[in-house]
């Protein structure tokens, strides 16, 4: 793992159109290398971006994207609006009650009891975010996606968790390059399964430049986080997905209802 404080002074100094211009430069070139025919999909700010610098290449990658039937999901309404806009199919994955269980011990046979355990809740949170991406990856297996596109690293690169808005700049900088190296379940998962899952974000082209972006650029006045990103989306028409507010995946397909952590009075 890469030491986060040998960066420390990598931030440079242009104006944050620019790193959004040259940001969304290096996706597509990222995107268009592996040409992946799907995309793990939420109608969130990484999922679309990556979606749209897709769709800038001329690749239109079928959607894959969770609902538990018994849950409030939130993505649903972006999705179709996205679904609609650039006429893309887009699947969804349902998960009932009777397929919990089973999806909980394929889980810790992909990733293992200590991992899905890592909020020391029970494994609750750990688990009804990475049945989303099981679900998701495991049906594009199943329908012979060669490789599934993921937004990855958007969240802890581009300071999308609301723990990192209250930050001091320098502490800021720092938390994001210890994350920007850190555990991605759903990579992991992708892998346990066999499925090539490609996270542009995560390239090290790309990883490295936005790196260099400076904290007010990811964080502006308005203290929601990914300003970059939300500016690209601006830029190719998806206002509406720009401004949306951060939503965890547990929270956007509704497994949230799931279970219930001891940890989600604090998590409000």
């Amino acid at each position: 793992m890469q030491d986060p404080e040998a960066d420390l002074n990598l931030r440079t100094n242009a104006p944050c159109w620019y790193y959004s211009y040259a940001l969304f430069k290096i996706l597509k070139v990222v995107v268009k290398e592996s040409n992946c025919d799907c995309i793990a999909l939420s109608g969130g700010i990484d999922s679309s971006t990556v979606l749209a610098a897709a769709i800038s290449e001329g690749i239109k990658p079928r959607g894959y994207a969770s609902v538990y039937r018994n849950g409030l999901p939130k993505d649903i309404a972006f999705l179709n609006y996205i679904s609609k806009l650039f006429n893309l199919e887009v699947k969804y994955v349902f998960i009932d009650d009777q397929d919990i269980e089973g999806l909980r011990k394929s889980i810790v046979e992909c990733i293992g009891e200590e991992k899905l355990n890592s909020h020391e809740d029970g494994g609750c949170i750990e688990f009804r975010n990475d049945a989303v991406f099981y679900s998701v990856i495991r049906k594009a297996k199943e329908d012979g996606c060669k490789c599934i596109y993921t937004g990855s690293g958007g969240d802890e690169i581009f300071a999308g968790y609301s723990f990192l808005l209250s930050k001091e700049s320098d502490e800021l900088d720092l938390s994001i390059k210890k994350l920007a190296y850190g555990r991605f379940p759903e990579l992991e998962i992708a892998e346990c399964l066999k499925m090539r899952a490609i996270a542009p974000f995560l390239d090290n082209r790309l990883r490295s430049f936005a790196l260099s972006i400076p904290v007010n650029c990811l964080r502006s006045n308005e203290m929601k986080g990914k300003d970059v990103l939300r500016e690209i989306l601006r830029g190719v028409g998806l206002k509406l997905i720009a401004e949306r507010a951060k939503v965890p995946a547990e929270s956007g397909s509704g497994t949230r209802s799931m279970c219930t952590s001891p940890l989600d009075e604090y998590r409000e």
